[in-house]
């Protein structure tokens, strides 16, 4: 299709333009989502490192890889593609190779095999960093073309149909990942090894989609790239002078906090309570499937009229997870099944609800900026996070961290209710007729 400027689209022209994007948008974050819902950071990767270190504060940090991976490099990113207007073969080109690296962990672990964990657990630690940071290149580009090529009813749709749908599809996956990590299973580490690499081929399927996204003009491309002494006093300036973002930034780093201590659900659900790695992996995915369904079905709807009365319900909800846990330690698991559910649908979208308010706030020249910067200042905590959960489950026990968790979510709700709004689309897609 040729390219036409923005200004120049009809009502119609625009929104046939929309509904394309959101078709392969939607495919592309079908394919991710249920390829890193198979490798759970909640339940299967702490589940599987469980097996290769007894180390909490590795079994943490591994669990947090993909987050500071993700975060780290963006603001560097974002830094250097405001030079140019199109954004979309930064997104889609870093992905090609990226993409493989999952897949190429499952093959390595079967080669490596269960007489060297060490070696395994090396690899791993690669393996998912290079995929953590690849999808960190992409994350600013993947932010501005997402922000540019859909509007917000579009972007709260696809975001709520996503999760919905590949939460559906995982709930169908369950048994079977029930199946493949049980003794009638391949056994230890290929059963592990076998959802590596199915999850692993999603993620290289996943680069068509994005092929085929038509990009609508953004920002306008400068032609010098602002030196670090420049860029970096502007980032401060932005966290003095923009109360909204910097609200919204204390948020996210409340909640990365109270995230810390989602890798050790699965550990006090199998050290503590008892339950073997075969009934709780499934099990414990299924209820939280089961609450992403109907998260997202929520937020396609609430999304699209009020992004921030839904982070407000979500952060309300999130808080039953840590209190589940303090429950299920006196009277057993039942109470720790209820909380998976809800924090399925408190979090399935909470992420992208915080993702869509930086994009309909920021003004398409502040965007790649403003996402990248609400992305790395949050992989600072997300790195820390780690030793301080496994800490704190290391020496004071599960119960205290998940005390921890709860105070977490309580500060972020009062910033949400206290110091967050709604903001106004900072500017508008105007169509002028031909």
């Amino acid at each position: 299709m040729t390219e036409v400027i923005a200004e120049t689209l009809t009502p119609t022209q625009r929104e046939s333009l929309y509904r394309r994007n959101f078709i392969f948008f939607l495919i592309d974050g079908i394919l991710f989502t249920v390829a890193m819902s198979i490798i759970g950071p909640t339940t299967l990767i702490p589940d599987f490192i469980r097996h290769l270190t007894n180390s909490e504060i590795l079994i943490g940090f591994s669990s947090s890889i993909f987050d500071v991976g993700f975060t780290l490099p963006q603001l560097f990113v974002a830094r250097y593609i405001v030079r140019f207007t199109n954004k979309k073969w930064w997104f889609v080109g870093p992905n090609i190779p990226v993409r493989f690296a999952i897949l190429s962990f499952g093959i390595l672990t079967v080669l490596l095999g269960k007489d060297r964990p060490a070696l395994i657990l090396v690899a791993f630690l690669i393996c998912y960093g290079i995929a953590a940071f690849g999808d960190g290149l992409v994350g600013v580009p993947w932010a501005d073309l997402i922000g540019t090529s859909l509007d917000n009813r579009w972007r709260a749709r696809m975001f709520g149909l996503m999760s919905a749908s590949g939460a559906v599809i995982m709930l169908g996956l369950s048994p079977v990942l029930g199946i493949i990590l049980s003794d009638a299973g391949p056994g230890f580490p290929n059963n592990y090894a076998a959802l590596f690499g199915l999850a692993g081929a999603l993620f290289v399927i996943s680069i068509l989609p994005g092929i085929f996204i038509h990009e609508l003009p953004g920002g306008k491309a400068i032609e010098k790239i602002p030196s670090l002494g420049e860029f970096l006093p502007g980032l401060g300036h932005v966290l003095r002078t923009d109360g909204p973002f910097r609200a919204v930034v204390i948020l996210r780093l409340l909640t990365v906090l109270f995230m810390m201590a989602g890798p050790f659900y699965i550990g006090f659900a199998t050290v503590q309570l008892g339950l073997s790695s075969t009934v709780a992996v499934p099990t414990l995915l299924a209820m939280q499937t089961i609450g992403n369904i109907t998260g997202a079905l929520v937020y396609s709807w609430l999304g699209a009229r009020n992004n921030l009365l839904y982070i407000r319900l979500a952060l309300s909800c999130a808080i039953i997870l840590p209190m589940s846990a303090l429950i299920a330690s006196i009277v057993g698991p039942l109470p720790l099944y209820f909380g998976f559910f809800v924090s399925g649908v408190a979090l399935s979208n909470l992420g992208f609800s915080y993702q869509n308010w930086v994009i309909t706030y920021a003004t398409p020249d502040q965007r790649p900026t403003y996402a990248g910067l609400f992305n790395t200042i949050s992989a600072v905590i997300s790195l820390i996070a780690p030793f301080i959960a496994g800490t704190i489950a290391q020496i004071l026990g599960y119960e205290a961290l998940f005390v921890v968790a709860i105070v977490m979510v309580s500060c972020a709700l009062f910033v949400a209710v206290r110091y967050v709004s709604n903001p106004q689309p900072a500017q508008q897609a105007v169509s002028t007729v031909d």
